[in-house]
């Protein structure tokens, strides 16, 4: 595990005029060290058949904190990607496994 990733959570709250309003924050309030793996091969042809830019697999030490509603952050890489999936691996709480694509804005 040598890549460290930002893993952020949304919070939605009311804004003003009582208009929710979103905002992102750190889960772990730091780095957290993973092993990144970008698609390469049959799993690259694979993505961009169903149109996942930048597709990777994230391995990281198990927290419940991580839901596919979260958004990650590679080291010095300012864009976002969104979770596709995230796996326990074994359903041990040991590990997880975490299917991510580049986010494309709206």
């Amino acid at each position: 595990m040598k890549t460290k990733i930002t893993i952020k959570g949304k919070t939605e709250t009311q804004g003003p005029g009582g208009y929710p309003q979103e905002t992102w924050s750190d889960l772990f309030g730091e780095k957290v060290w993973c092993k990144w793996v970008n698609a390469y091969g049959q799993e690259l042809f694979e993505g961009l058949r169903l149109d996942l830019k930048e597709a990777a697999t994230i391995t990281m030490r198990y927290s419940d904190k991580v839901n596919p509603k979260c958004e990650i952050y590679r080291e010095d890489d300012s864009k976002p990607y969104e979770v596709i999936s995230v796996n326990d691996i074994l359903d041990k709480h040991q590990f997880l496994e975490i299917k991510v694509k580049r986010k494309v804005k709206a």
